[in-house]
């Protein structure tokens, strides 16, 4: 049964045309023809399953602007972002039952959780966070991780009626001071893609604010190691995937199941780099919410930016009611 999704994995990747996009930046690239005999020979479906469900928690796109934002350094917080004595509430939620190979899910996809002066849309402020987020508690959202989607699209088993993932790119502070504590209270989780060589950075998560947010739940994924276009050199790509990974897991001290590809660009060697190097999924950008075993390689996200109003965001949603 393993051997024939993975026939269905590769077959799909065949021929597959799709424009891509990524973090402050403009891709135009191909999604992979994958050699069959090599990439059903490196993964194993069967062994490489996710983390275990944790929470209980195609529509034209915008293509972002070629020009990187300037970011501000900030000192980190002095103390933890969240009360430890205050324990996040607890929502219930219907549980539906998914056999493997189909999920349909919202990935939303955040950079800065912060106010900014002018306009830039990588930057969403709090208070419009956090109604977004009060907004999908009300519509009946429960948020789950990258890896509880993963797991489920490869082994099968119960996600709530109306799943949602949170996800950060790049690890900046300002998601662990603003988003974390808004999500801790509001009872979600989240995952956040890290750009490793930036752990010590003032203006970035460190290790130990990691450790803090995985405890509650969060998934933290690999993000490379200097945020390099994979696909411009591949002689990089090994330290930019595989070292990246080891010095992640080394530095919080827990597993580092998925991928998010630089700028959403991928192409045949970098594709076959995650697979060979163990990640359960590789993450990009994209519209489509319906996600598959096909899908594993590049699931699709969608980008919340700064100027969204709710009806904006809506339109990001399955359901709204």
């Amino acid at each position: 049964m393993f051997i024939n999704r993975r026939f269905l994995l590769v077959i799909g990747l065949m021929g597959l045309g799709l424009l891509l996009v990524g973090c402050s930046g403009v891709s135009s690239a191909y999604y992979p023809t994958l050699d069959p005999a090599h990439t059903v020979n490196s993964i194993d479906v069967a062994t490489n399953t996710a983390t275990p469900f944790m929470a209980l928690t195609n529509t034209p796109g915008t293509i972002p602007p070629t020009d990187t934002p300037t970011f501000t350094n900030t000192p980190p917080p002095t103390k933890t972002s969240i009360p430890t004595d205050t324990p996040p509430p607890t929502f219930t939620s219907d549980l539906v039952w998914h056999a493997p190979g189909e999920v349909t899910a919202p990935i939303l996809l955040y950079h800065h959780v912060a106010s900014t002066s002018g306009q830039n849309r990588y930057f969403v402020s709090v208070a419009n966070f956090r109604s977004q987020m009060e907004a999908l508690r009300e519509w009946g959202y429960i948020s789950i991780t990258v890896s509880d989607l993963v797991n489920v699209l490869i082994n099968g088993g119960e996600l709530p009626s109306r799943p949602v993932l949170i996800t950060f790119d790049d690890g900046y502070l300002d998601v662990y001071q603003n988003a974390f504590p808004i999500l801790h209270k509001m009872g979600f989780v989240a995952t956040t893609y890290i750009v490793v060589d930036r752990l010590q950075s003032p203006s970035c998560i460190n290790a130990a604010q990691l450790r803090e947010m995985a405890n509650d739940g969060w998934e933290i994924g690999c993000h490379s190691m200097t945020h390099a276009d994979l696909t411009a050199d591949h002689s990089i790509v090994d330290y930019e995937i595989i070292q990246s990974r080891r010095d992640l897991e080394e530095a919080i001290g827990v597993p580092i199941n998925t991928f998010a590809y630089p700028y959403g660009k991928i192409d045949e060697f970098v594709v076959n780099k995650v697979i060979q190097n163990g990640y359960t999924a590789g993450i990009g950008w994209g519209m489509n919410q319906n996600h598959t075993l096909i899908s594993l390689l590049y699931l699709n996200r969608r980008e919340v930016e700064g100027d969204f109003g709710l009806s904006e965001f809506v339109s990001l949603l399955p359901w709204s009611n």
